[in-house]
């Protein structure tokens, strides 16, 4: 298969495969100078062994969760900050960048934002929901605790100075 890339954009595909194995692919763009050495692995195992592993993924990331989840918790700004910029690090940083600039004309600046500095509900409804007809997907897969961390320290942080977001709030909004 080949899909090309596109400047901004997280690419991804999918195959069937037929059969248990090891499937190998390389890159074939020429996105950088090590585009070589760039080799795609894909282990393919049969829903047994695949069930064992998800159920021991699930375990390790509850466990990884578990002090930081704690329900009933009351939590400081600083304490939200802290965890949300790690939350923001690996599912944010990519398109609206360490700066909370964005990308011009691709992904819009969290700094100064209206959404981001405007109601609560606002900003948990596109945090958790996503945008339509944008990139900004919904991001309900993350703990309450998660979503309120990242939004909370995207209000406090660059030029942003606003109240912050608990997870009672996040949790009211799953509703």
């Amino acid at each position: 298969m080949k899909q090309d890339a596109i400047p901004g954009f997280v690419r991804d595909t999918w195959f069937k495969a037929d059969k248990v194995g090891t499937y190998r692919g390389q890159c074939a763009e020429l996105c950088g100078k090590d585009h070589g050495f760039m080799p795609i692995v894909v282990q393919v195992v049969d829903q047994d062994k695949y069930t064992q592993w998800v159920a021991a993924a699930k375990s390790k990331m509850s466990a990884a969760a578990a002090p930081a989840d704690e329900p009933g918790k009351q939590w400081t700004v600083d304490e939200l900050k802290g965890q949300g910029e790690k939350v923001y690090a690996a599912n944010c940083v990519a398109c609206h960048q360490a700066t909370g600039m964005g990308v011009p004309n691709t992904f819009p600046a969290l700094s100064g934002s209206k959404i981001v500095g405007g109601p609560k509900d606002a900003h948990i409804n596109i945090v958790l929901n996503g945008k339509p007809g944008t990139a900004m997907a919904p991001f309900k897969h993350l703990s309450d605790v998660e979503i309120a961390s990242v939004i909370t320290y995207e209000r406090n942080s660059w030029q942003n100075k606003a109240d912050m977001v608990t997870p009672a709030e996040v949790k009211a909004a799953r509703k």
